[in-house]
């Protein structure tokens, strides 16, 4: 049986598999930045003045999850069903790329604006679901046990390191969002 077969729910993070000169900077560049200047901010300045409080943070992220999951699925149908010709060419200038293997050949698809933009918001939907499901388990899942010794450094680096994780998802899918409103209101409606 091939593994193929089992990577479908994966298909939700083909937009990190684009490859175009400026698709990085949306992929990996301006949400790795944000993050970096939001956690230098918080650790050599915000600590001495700002008072923050992690559970009401992912409270407020998770009530914004639940409203941006239904709107990058609607955004998602409707760049699906939409009838305008222009979302059916192939992107002009320097368009992404997408490589898949069907049948057992690689295939290298330059995407339409259509392609492009289904891609994007099924990226946003799914990574809004994981951050909603990480605000979830968050704010009803601890440790009741006392840590000592290696278990609790263990669990202290498991902690900041799926911190790290979620802030720095929170930062793409705002880069990305933006991206996709971008589209949405000038790109979309152009040849």
């Amino acid at each position: 049986m091939s593994f193929a077969k089992h990577t479908k729910i994966l298909t939700v993070f083909s937009f990190m598999r684009l490859k175009s000169p400026d698709i990085c900077w949306y992929q990996w560049k301006y949400p790795s930045l944000i993050f970096a200047a939001g956690f230098c901010f918080f650790i050599f300045g915000g600590k001495s003045w700002l008072a923050f409080d992690n559970d009401k943070m992912v409270s407020d992220v998770n009530a914004l999850m639940g409203i941006l999951v239904g709107f990058y699925i609607a955004a998602l149908a409707a760049v699906s069903s939409f009838t305008n010709e222009s979302l059916d060419q192939i992107m002009k200038g320097r368009a992404p790329t997408l490589n898949q293997v069907r049948q057992g050949q690689v295939i290298n698809e330059k995407l339409t604006r259509r392609r492009f933009l289904s891609i994007l918001f099924g990226y946003c939907a799914c990574i809004s679901i994981i951050l909603y499901i990480f605000g979830v388990l968050q704010a009803h899942i601890s440790i009741a046990a006392p840590l000592d010794g290696w278990l609790r450094i263990t669990n202290d680096w498991a902690h900041s390191a799926s911190w790290a994780i979620y802030l720095w998802l929170l930062c793409s899918l705002f880069v990305v969002t933006m991206l996709g409103l971008h589209y949405l209101i000038e790109r979309m409606h152009r040849a």
